[in-house]
């Protein structure tokens, strides 16, 4: 099937939801593409009693890094970048699947967060205030939500931050610098115990792209968000990149999964030539009995049989 017929077959399979699926790349952007809802969205999260609450946010020019690993280049974008009016800033990332190197992701982006905030930081304070405090820091807000299971995580929601060691075991233990603040959301553990403004927003990103009628609501942003994300009220062209998109990862997820199997096969051919057991093997390698035992039937023909691993 060529590219064309796949993306054609995707846009016919959108078509037949009721709304957009909040957690993929383009949809969340859209999402909170309107000051408001990020507004709405970000003092759900923040949990800012009233007096502290977001009334208005600016969009930093959007972050854009290369990173030359030796290997090739890596792009980091901040899914959603925000400057709140009392120069706090936000990086807000949609994550579906989990990364090996997660934890490391996460302090990646709030490295660069921070640096590009103590930038922007600067250029707004009077020259004698730089001279006087050069590394004063801004506060920032690395917010991750995620639609999978989240090794570290004990519950829906954690906050991570800087802590003594000495510290450790101590329930009333805070952390010693609060200007750095990471907020990670698991979906896949969020249960609503009430009908607050963070659970109609977590429920709404975590099941849109299966729900077939919005909730009722009196929260007019709520409201506001299920129209948006309405398929029907999509226009044609972001239906075609949404679309465009899953066939796109679909691809390079496919090549990323082959190229990963290709390597366990070749670990396990390694172990198969130390005559390892084959139980062992499917142990190292994640590969089903039937799979090295089909490796084993080709390596037959190849090498005696007294170099086989044992079954």
């Amino acid at each position: 099937m060529t590219n064309k017929a796949k993306i054609k077959q995707q846009i016919e399979i959108i078509r037949k939801k009721t709304f957009l699926d909040a957690t993929l790349d383009r949809v969340f952007k859209m999402l909170f593409s309107v000051d408001s809802a990020l507004i709405h969205f970000l003092n759900a999260i923040l949990h800012l009693p009233d007096a502290t609450k977001i009334v208005s946010i600016s969009r930093p020019k959007k972050v854009t890094v290369k990173l030359d690993s030796g290997e090739g280049s890596e792009i980091v974008r901040f899914d959603i970048h925000a400057k709140l009016k009392n120069k706090q800033f936000i990086d807000l990332e949609m994550q579906r699947a989990g990364h090996t190197d997660f934890l490391d992701r996460i302090e990646l982006y709030s490295s660069l967060l921070e640096i590009n905030s103590k930038i922007s930081f600067d250029k707004g304070r009077p020259k004698r205030e730089k001279n006087v405090h050069p590394y004063l820091m801004p506060e920032t807000y690395s917010i991750w939500l995620c639609n999978f299971k989240v090794p570290f995580s004990k519950s829906y929601r954690e906050e991570l931050g800087l802590f003594r060691l000495s510290d450790i075991g101590n329930p009333k233990a805070l952390p010693i610098y609060t200007k750095k603040r990471y907020i990670i959301i698991d979906l896949t553990r969020y249960k609503a115990a009430r009908n607050t403004p963070e659970a109609e927003w977590l429920k709404l990103i975590a099941t849109s792209a299966n729900a077939t009628s919005a909730p009722k609501t009196t929260d007019k942003a709520i409201a506001d968000a299920y129209s948006r994300l309405q398929v029907k009220n999509a226009s044609r062209n972001l239906i075609t990149e949404i679309a465009r998109d899953m066939v796109t990862k679909a691809e390079i997820l496919t090549r990323i999964n082959d190229a990963r199997v290709e390597a366990r096969q070749d670990t396990a051919r390694k172990m198969l030539e130390d005559n390892e057991p084959i139980e062992k093997i499917c142990r190292y390698t994640d590969l089903d009995q039937a799979d090295v035992l089909t490796l084993q039937k080709e390596m037959t023909r190849k090498k005696p049989a007294s170099r086989l691993a044992r079954v």
